[in-house]
């Protein structure tokens, strides 16, 4: 009775390690299309890119991680036959399985690791070379990129609204007269639809594209009073206007989100190290209980 008793239990920690595992991998997937889909984490990574380590680093990162949470569960699943049914052939595959994991969920951690490091090297000079010399100037990534950060973080500029004075955008507007001039973005004004987001929880994110939802209101800002944003004298667009830059917003951004990535690949991979040892000593017992069954051949 003893005996049936030990085996029942350590099967049923076993059951429970590979729930977590389960677990793991469906936090891995999601992590993974969050970094994918959100709209708001794709126009930062396009801004925030250095030369030598462009945008698609992240997305290559990204799909590294859906991939390991679909892994994870495959790999769940063997663990589960390998402990209810003691096949030594599925827990070798399960142990093989554990240990490429562990190592992918490190390579994870320490990619992060390193890109944000890299990142926040020079960030400031970067941006705002980049700003002066491509906001408006072209159609694309960079000034859309501008456009979303300002829209999510409620700022304007790199440091400040200042910034727009000497970038190329402002200097070709020199000869419009000052009713029709536009000094900063629309964005950068205090808008009546600021609290219109794409981004939010990873949940919401991945949930908001399966249902088909996209909201782009950072594409179509509605200032509260666009006359006075527009105004030259400070006073008069104080009120209706963001005053602060984006550096900081965005570097709080960065640092939260690769935090979480590294959290993520190294907390998973401590669970994958404990269920690695539990399994290995269990499959290693000698007595009578512990013994296991050769797979049938």
């Amino acid at each position: 009775m003893a005996i049936s008793c030990g085996l029942k239990c350590s099967k049923s920690v076993l059951l429970f390690f590979n729930l977590l595992f389960w677990l793991s991998g469906c936090l891995f997937i999601v992590a993974g299309m969050w970094m994918l889909l959100d709209p708001t984490k794709t126009h930062l990574l396009h801004l925030t890119a250095t030369e030598d380590v462009v945008p698609d680093l992240l997305y290559y990162l990204a799909y590294f991680m859906v991939a390991i949470g679909c892994v994870i569960i495959v790999a769940g699943f063997c663990g589960c036959c390998g402990s209810l049914y003691e096949r030594r052939s599925v827990l070798i595959t399960y142990f093989v399985f554990l240990f490429l994991l562990l190592c992918a969920e490190l390579v994870v951690a320490v990619t992060t690791l390193v890109y944000r490091e890299h990142f926040l090297t020079g960030v400031e000079d970067r941006l705002m070379n980049r700003f002066k010399d491509r906001y408006g100037k072209d159609s694309g990534v960079f000034t859309q990129a501008v456009e979303q950060v300002q829209f999510t973080f409620n700022c304007c500029g790199v440091l400040s609204d200042a910034d727009y004075i000497s970038t190329k955008w402002q200097n070709e507007s020199v000869g419009i007269p000052a009713r029709s001039r536009i000094n900063v973005p629309l964005t950068c004004c205090i808008l009546a639809n600021a609290d219109v987001s794409s981004g939010g929880s990873p949940i919401i994110v991945v949930s908001r594209f399966f249902s088909g939802t996209v909201e782009e209101a950072w594409q179509h800002p509605q200032p509260k009073d666009e006359t006075a944003c527009q105004n030259s004298e400070v006073d008069k667009h104080l009120p209706a206007r963001h005053k602060k830059g984006c550096l900081e917003a965005i570097e709080k951004w960065f640092k939260e989100d690769t935090t979480l990535l590294i959290g993520l690949g190294i907390g998973i991979a401590f669970l994958h190290v404990n269920v690695w040892n539990d399994i290995f000593n269990w499959s290693l017992s000698k007595s009578g209980r512990w013994a296991l069954r050769p797979s049938a051949d």
